[in-house]
C-alpha cells in the first residue's frame, strides 16, 4: 500500500512536470523498497510503474514533443526492469541461504546426537568390557598360562584404546561449540599450555623457546588446544637421545599473523604433509608413539574456525615447522 501511494504521487510529479528519466530514478527507488516482499508482489509493481511511466508522453504528447521524451521514458522502463531482476536475485539467494542454514542446524543436531550417543552409549559397554577384564586380570592372571595373560593384557589394551579414541573423536566434535570470540592474549595462552604440560617438559629436559606473541580476536579454548596439540607432538616425535627444543613465534604480514612452532624432531617426509591432517591418520604405529592420530585435525579444524589455514615445512630427520594463519 505504501508503494502504491509513493508510485501514485511520483507520477502526479511526472504529470505535472515531466521529467524523462530522472523519474525513472524515483520508481526504482519505490522497486527497491519491496526487497523484502515476495517475487509476485514486486512483479505486480514493476508492471505498475512500466504502465505509468509509459502514460506520461500519451497524455502530455503534443507538438513539441521530442523523440527524447520517449527515449528517456524507454530508459526508464529498462531501470525499473534491471532493478526488478536485481531485487529477484537477491530474494532467490536469500532463500538458497536460509536452505543452506537449517540443513546446517539439521546436520549440527545429528552431529551432537552422535556426541551424546559416543559418550553414552558406546563408552557403557566399553566399561563393561574393561571392568571384567581387569576382574579377569586380578583373578585368574597366572592361573590358565602364559598364554591367557596374554590375552587379557590385549583385551585391556584394546579397551583402553578404544575409550581414548571416542574421547578424542568427542572432543573433535566439541570443537568450535562455544562461539563467543574475544581478544586473546597469545602469551597468556602459552604459559597455561606450559603449566599443564609441566610435567611432561621436565621429563623429556624440553627447552621451549618462546618469542612475544600478539593478542588476536579468537577462541581462547581452542587456541589453548592448538598450541598444546603442537608443542605436544613436537616433544613427542623426538629421535633416541635428542632433546626437544620448540621454538614459537609470530609475524605480521599483510593483515594475518603467521604463528610458527619450530622443532628438532623426526620430521615427516614430503608425500605425508597431507596426509597427517585427516582424522585418525597415524604415519607410525602406535606401540612406537602413543596417541590417537587425531591431534592435527583438531589444530585443522581449530585454525579453519578462525579463517586460517595450517600448513608445515619438515625434512626427514631435520626437525619440522608447523604455520598457521590468523587474520590481526
Amino acid at each position: 500500500m505504501q508503494c502504491t501511494i509513493l508510485m501514485l504521487i511520483v507520477f502526479i510529479i511526472d504529470l505535472i512536470i515531466p521529467l524523462g528519466v530522472a523519474v525513472g530514478v524515483l520508481y526504482v527507488c519505490c522497486i527497491s523498497l519491496l526487497i523484502r516482499e515476495k517475487i509476485k508482489v514486486t512483479r505486480r509493481f514493476a508492471f505498475f510503474a512500466t504502465i505509468l511511466i509509459t502514460i506520461i508522453p500519451v497524455i502530455t504528447f503534443n507538438e513539441q514533443t521530442t523523440w527524447m521524451a520517449f527515449v528517456n521514458r524507454g530508459l526508464s522502463v529498462l531501470a525499473v526492469w534491471i532493478i526488478y531482476l536485481i531485487v529477484v536475485k537477491h530474494r532467490l539467494l536469500d532463500h538458497q541461504m536460509k536452505v543452506y542454514t537449517s540443513k546446517l542446524e539439521i546436520k549440527n543436531k545429528e552431529l551432537e546426537q552422535f556426541n551424546y550417543i559416543a559418550s553414552h552409549d558406546l563408552q557403557e559397554p566399553l566399561n563393561t568390557i574393561n571392568s571384567f577384564s581387569s576382574l579377569l586380570n586380578k583373578q585368574y592372571k597366572g592361573v590358565i598360562d602364559k598364554n591367557a595373560d596374554q590375552y587379557l593384557d590385549f583385551i585391556q589394551q584394546a579397551t583402553d584404546r578404544m575409550s581414548d579414541l571416542i574421547k578424542a573423536l568427542l572432543d573433535y566434535g566439541m570443537i568450535g561449540h562455544n562461539m563467543h570470540i574475544e581478544k586473546v592474549d597469545c602469551n597468556r595462552v602459552l604459559e597455561e599450555v606450559r603449566s599443564d604440560i609441566n610435567a611432561l617438559i621436565s621429563k623429556t629436559n624440553t627447552e621451549l623457546l618462546i618469542n612475544d606473541l600478539p593478542e588476536i580476536n579468537g577462541y581462547e579454548t581452542e587456541l589453548r588446544l592448538l598450541f598444546q596439540n603442537l608443542i605436544s607432538n613436537a616433544i613427542k616425535f623426538q629421535g633416541e637421545q635428542t632433546t626437544p627444543v620448540i621454538r614459537i613465534g609470530a609475524t605480521l604480514e599483510t593483515n594475518q599473523w603467521i604463528f610458527f612452532v619450530k622443532d628438532n624432531g623426526i620430521g615427516i617426509e614430503q608425500k605425508y604433509k597431507d596426509k597427517i591432517f585427516a582424522i585418525f591418520q597415524r604415519l607410525h604405529p602406535a606401540c612406537e608413539y602413543e596417541g590417537t592420530g587425531i591431534g592435527l585435525a583438531h589444530c585443522r579444524k581449530i585454525v579453519d574456525l578462525h579463517g586460517g589455514n595450517i600448513w608445515l615445512d619438515s625434512h626427514l630427520n631435520q626437525g619440522t615447522t608447523f604455520y598457521f594463519n590468523i587474520p590481526a
